[in-house]
């Protein structure tokens, strides 16, 4: 220990450590913590205040492997909070808590050892360090599986855009090419049917045209930022929603007041609502509804169509990747949907204003 003094060995006992677990616990359900919500929440935390009294037994004698298994924990908690949708500012606020519960049980213990103010502060040093190098450890996990997510859905973003290059454009032009060279082969021998074969390749090749420029206009329209939300879905039904399809889009509240990166992607998911439902459910009506009030955004993708049973139908790709746009905001993602009468989907994200 510092100051000179012999080293003091500390020992938790499990009933000690068992009091100090039930006294977190107790202050975080009176702060409605979410860390300890769950079962498998309290576990992790449980394990985390074990994993911090052992750096304070451990004073002087902390080796890499240890280093190394607090750090794969942290991990591990970081990444399982980030997919419960759990904001780093609990895991701050639980440290916080952890260290005002653990800094008397750790005093004690030293006292009752004969421990001085030295020794004292060189524990208390100790606590500090464990508890806040695995808050590092758990917000560093937390960015990566975030960062991780967001890159998936630009991955898949990108990968519906040259699908749909592929289907529409690149199938025209291929067919296109096949009628120009029959056209060839006609040309000498039918020159009715190597006319016909000009004029098919002719549509062809304004269907792949339409196609690209269809595209490069979602391109252009897929940001919020000159016109807002509103004007972004507004553009998108009026350019991409059939001639007889009636739309309807409403909107309540401050959406000015949405920062920019919530305005994209609630403008991304509400556009994949509305594709799915042209292209898979044949509606008459959709309607489009978006209001922000007191603190949230709520939004809703309503059409007539087909419908279908939601239990029974595996989410495909674009499914998840709404889900998982929506998570990234802290908010969640429902569909419901009954077959022959339609489906909506509906969003519920919460406002931070920026600052």
């Amino acid at each position: 220990m510092a100051g000179g003094q012999d080293k003091i060995t500390i020992e938790f006992t499990s009933s000690v450590r068992q009091r100090a677990m039930d006294t977190l616990s107790r202050r975080l359900r009176e702060l409605r913590s979410p860390l300890i919500e769950s079962g498998q929440a309290a576990d992790q935390l449980r394990y985390q205040l074990g994993s911090v009294l052992d750096d304070v037994e451990s004073i002087g004698d902390a080796t890499a492997a240890g280093d190394l298994r607090a750090a794969r924990l942290s991990e591990e908690i970081g990444v399982a909070r980030a997919m419960r949708g759990v904001h780093p500012l609990e895991s701050v606020q639980a440290a916080i808590e952890m260290f005002q519960v653990l800094l008397p049980v750790v005093t004690r213990e030293l006292r009752d050892r004969g421990g001085g103010a030295a020794a004292i502060t060189a524990a208390t040093e100790v606590l500090n360090l464990a508890i806040m190098r695995r808050v590092g450890f758990g917000a560093v996990s937390y960015a990566s599986y975030l960062l991780k997510k967001v890159n998936n859905s630009h991955r898949d973003e990108r990968t519906r855009i040259g699908r749909e290059l592929h289907d529409r454009a690149a199938h025209s032009i291929g067919v296109a090419l096949q009628n120009l060279e029959l056209h060839d082969v006609y040309q000498s021998q039918d020159p009715d049917r190597a006319r016909e074969k000009i004029e098919a390749a002719r549509g062809m090749m304004l269907d792949a045209l339409d196609a690209v420029r269809e595209t490069a206009q979602e391109l252009r329209d897929s940001t919020t930022e000159h016109g807002g939300l509103y004007q972004a879905v507004a553009n998108y039904a009026e350019s991409h929603i059939p001639a007889g399809i009636e739309v309807d889009v409403a909107v309540a509240g401050d959406l000015a007041a949405l920062p920019l990166e919530v305005s994209e992607e609630l403008y991304i998911v509400i556009r994949e609502a509305v594709r799915n439902a042209v292209l898979h459910a044949s509606p008459h009506t959709i309607r489009i509804d978006v209001e922000v009030r007191e603190g949230k955004t709520l939004a809703k993708v309503e059409d007539d169509g087909s419908g279908f049973d939601v239990a029974l139908t595996p989410a495909g790709i674009g499914l998840l990747s709404m889900s998982e746009r929506i998570e990234l905001l802290g908010g969640a993602l429902m569909i419901t949907s009954t077959p022959g009468d339609g489906t909506t989907v509906s969003m519920t994200v919460p406002v931070t204003a920026e600052p």
